[in-house]
């Protein structure tokens, strides 16, 4: 299965200490250009989620995580993007996941603070 890693996935997963490597082990991971913006720019900002940005773009760079190119600049069109041509989406945003349930795509997000769930 392929896997687009959304931006506030990432930190939660970094927030909550859940491995999402071992969790979606065996499944292609992947980013678009529009995250990986956005996390470079939560990095750069005095806030809460700077420093599990910052891990982010680290766990990124070190498992050799693909950037996919979007003709959307917007994060959420993106993702919805992709999910519409196969892709399962990882995101903790409800508004986004209710787009990708209408579109057909499969949605994995983070429950409790511990468990990856796939819908």
């Amino acid at each position: 299965m392929k896997v687009l890693l959304d931006t506030n996935f990432l930190i939660a997963a970094n927030r909550f200490k859940v491995d999402i490597f071992l969790e979606l082990k065996g499944n292609e991971m992947f980013v678009t250009e529009p995250v990986l913006d956005e996390l470079e720019k939560i990095s750069r900002k005095k806030s809460k989620d700077s420093k599990a940005a910052k891990m982010s773009l680290e766990l990124i760079e070190e498992r050799g995580i693909e950037a996919l190119e979007s003709k959307e600049r917007e994060t959420d069109l993106s993702l919805l993007e992709y999910g519409k041509s196969g892709y399962s989406v990882a995101t903790q945003d409800k508004i986004l996941r209710g787009k990708l349930k209408k579109a057909g795509a499969k949605i994995i997000y983070i429950r409790q603070k511990k468990y990856v769930m796939l819908e």
